[in-house]
Order: structure tokens, then C-alpha cells, then sequence
């Protein structure tokens, strides 16, 4: 393998895969990236077995080839040279010769046999959508997941890739188990894609990435009952969703509350900061005191001490007390757009569902704490 590659096109292929490729890992192979020179074109490959990547670029190809390089090492030297041309010339075995200007390195590579192919798409048409409708969903669920891994069944987002009624409906669910977000878009075509599954962590951060990606164009996306691919330009992202059930969550969102109270967004945000400042590390718990037309919100912390914050709300039923995590209900307040938000609570011990006001597609459910 031998080509010439400009210095940018070169950061754009190989900064791409920086996130991808596993650096702590048993299997070496996994830490690099592979190089495929051929038809005017490098591609760059980067998988770490759960998610994976291809992205290709234009470079004036002398020999056609292939290797392994590690992608940190070659991503660092890089980053340092000259904006010029760089020359990649594979020499005795797998060392890898670099040239630009004045520098040289030499890098030793490993064989391109041993890197792990990425799957394959299936049979089965892609469906072409938006990116800021798939950006803007998985803002609205990613914070929910868990990161506990012994449930690694919700370490995850779960996409519904089926239509639901009309064929026409894309859904997004996260939950951790004391939390909930459910949100669901309208697309202008129906979906023509299995039913989708239970995408990874790791998997959904770079499926945002990529919708977010500089570009304009739309992003495609195919499924099966193991893999999520999507494209953009020239890159293509491969996810294998996890092997797991996904929970029956809607059997955990209440119906409305017959509490409904109703408060500005930012103000309640702000409050809930400066609280739990004084709440305890680990739960984060503070405690609501409704009442008509007020609340009250308090934190206490044996070790700090006290705080209180008196916001007015519109509400006019009976008072009533229950506490929640802070962080909880930040988090789901800020994947609200309005100005208002609104909680339907039932009794002490039941979830507040946070609705909002414009967007009927977006339904957080957090579960109450003892205090």
C-alpha cells in the first residue's frame, strides 16, 4: 500500500475513528485502525465489537493495499504535522513509513487479517429521516439510560422502529428504573424497518454524533434484530444492539394525576441547583411541600445544613409533601422546550409525570423517594 492523502482529509478520517476504537482491551487489534487503499480512495475502519465505522476519503492511490495501524499513535502524529501532503508507504511486512515535509516515522502496524470484518447489511430497503429529529430524540432520552451494568438490558436507548398505528410513528425509550423518557415523532414515510431494538450506550452517543456531524445531508438508517446501520456521506456507523428485553414500560407511566400543578421551567431548574447543593451526595434527595399556589422546596444534609427555596406555582388542590432526586428532575426539565412545566402527581408514593405543554410527544416519568 502506498498513497498521498492531505494532512485534513487525513484528520477527518482518522479523528472520526478516535472514539470508536477501544483502548483498553485485551485484543490489540482492537486499538487500531484499519487502512484500505484502493479505486482513488482510503477508508478508515474502526470497531471495538459493539459499535463500528467506516468513512472513506479521497487520496491519490499509487499501490493498492491494506493495514493496521494503532489509531491514538497515528491520530497524535498527525495532528502535529505540517498542513501538506502526507505520503503512507507500507514497507517490510506490516511497518508503516509516514513522510511529510521534513518528518518521517516509521510505525509498526498488525495484520489486516486479524481485524474483525463489520457485518453486513441485510436484505431490506433503508429509511431516510432527519437528523435533528434523530439528534433531537435521543437528547430527550439518552440522559435517562443506565449505567448500572448487571441491568445491562437498560444500559441502553430502546428504538421502535415499526410505525406503531399509522405506520408513521419513530419511538425513542430510556429508562434507569427510577426514571422514565418516552418520546415519540411523526415522520413523513412510513417506516419499512424491523422493529428495532435495544441500542448501546455507546451506540447511541455516536448515532447522535453522526446526525450532528457537519453536514446537511439526511441520515439513513436500516435494522435488523441484531444491528442498527446507519449512513451519512461517506461514513457508515454499525451498532449491535443489545441482546436483552426491553421492560413493558408502559405499564409504569400513570394515568393523569389528579394533583396538577404548573410551574415556570428555568425558575424551578435554578431552585432545584441551589438545593441540592445541600442535599446528600449520594441520593440527591430533596423534598417537595405543595400547596395552594406555593411550593416549597427543602434539602438536608447533617454534614452542610439547610436550604429552602419558596417558588409560586399554579395549583389548587389539597397540600401535600414527597421527595425526588434533584438531578432527576433537572434532567428531565431541561429536555423541555417550554416555558412552563408541568407535574401530574398522584398521592406521596405515587411517579409525577412531567408532561409538556407543546410538545404531546414527550412523557418523563421519575419515581418518588423516601426522605
Amino acid at each position: 500500500m502506498e498513497i498521498k492523502i492531505t494532512r485534513s482529509e487525513l484528520m477527518k478520517g482518522l479523528g472520526l475513528t478516535q472514539s470508536i476504537v477501544e483502548r483498553k482491551t485485551t485484543m490489540p487489534i482492537l486499538a487500531n485502525v484499519l487502512l484500505e487503499a484502493g479505486n482513488k480512495n482510503i477508508s478508515f475502519t474502526a470497531t471495538d465489537l459493539e459499535v463500528g465505522l467506516n468513512c472513506t476519503h479521497q487520496a491519490e492511490v499509487i499501490k493498492e493495499g491494506k493495514v493496521t495501524i494503532h489509531a491514538r499513535s497515528l491520530y497524535d502524529i498527525v495532528k502535529e504535522l505540517p498542513d501538506d501532503l502526507v505520503h503512507l508507504k507500507l514497507k517490510d511486512g506490516n511497518w508503516v513509513e509516514i513522510r511529510c515535509g521534513k518528518s518521517s516515522f516509521k510505525i509498526v502496524g498488525l495484520s489486516p487479517e486479524e481485524f474483525p470484518a463489520l457485518p453486513k447489511r441485510g436484505a431490506g430497503q433503508t429509511q431516510r429521516t432527519d437528523c435533528s429529529l434523530i439528534s433531537g430524540m435521543i437528547e430527550k432520552t439518552a440522559f435517562a439510560m443506565s449505567s448500572d451494568e448487571t441491568r445491562y438490558n437498560l444500559n441502553g436507548v430502546y428504538v421502535d422502529f415499526s410505525g406503531g398505528e399509522n405506520g408513521k410513528t419513530l419511538l425513542m425509550v430510556a429508562t434507569d428504573g427510577h426514571r422514565l423518557s418516552i418520546v415519540k415523532r411523526e415522520t413523513e414515510k412510513k417506516w419499512n424497518l424491523s422493529k428495532g431494538g435495544i441500542v448501546p450506550r455507546k451506540g447511541v452517543m455516536e448515532l447522535k454524533r453522526l446526525a450532528e456531524s457537519s453536514s446537511d445531508a439526511p441520515i439513513e438508517l436500516w435494522a435488523d434484530a441484531k444491528h442498527i446501520m446507519a449512513y451519512k456521506d461517506n461514513i457508515t456507523l454499525v451498532i449491535r444492539l443489545i441482546d436483552g428485553q426491553f421492560p413493558p414500560y408502559e405499564q409504569v407511566v400513570p394515568k393523569k394525576g389528579r394533583r396538577v400543578l404548573s410551574i415556570g421551567r428555568d425558575e424551578l431548574i435554578h431552585a432545584l441547583k441551589r438545593v441540592s447543593v445541600l442535599s446528600t451526595d449520594r441520593t440527591r434527595g430533596v423534598r417537595f411541600a405543595i400547596s395552594p399556589n406555593n411550593l416549597d422546596i427543602t434539602a438536608s444534609n447533617p454534614d452542610l445544613g439547610e436550604a429552602k427555596e419558596e417558588l409560586a406555582v399554579q395549583y389548587k388542590g389539597e397540600s401535600f409533601e414527597i421527595g425526588f432526586n434533584a438531578k432527576y428532575f433537572i434532567d428531565a426539565l431541561g429536555a423541555i422546550d417550554d416555558e412552563q412545566a408541568v407535574l401530574q402527581l398522584g398521592d406521596e408514593t405515587s411517579p409525577c409525570l412531567i408532561m409538556s405543554e407543546f410538545d404531546r410527544g414527550f412523557t418523563h416519568v421519575i419515581m418518588p423517594m423516601r426522605l
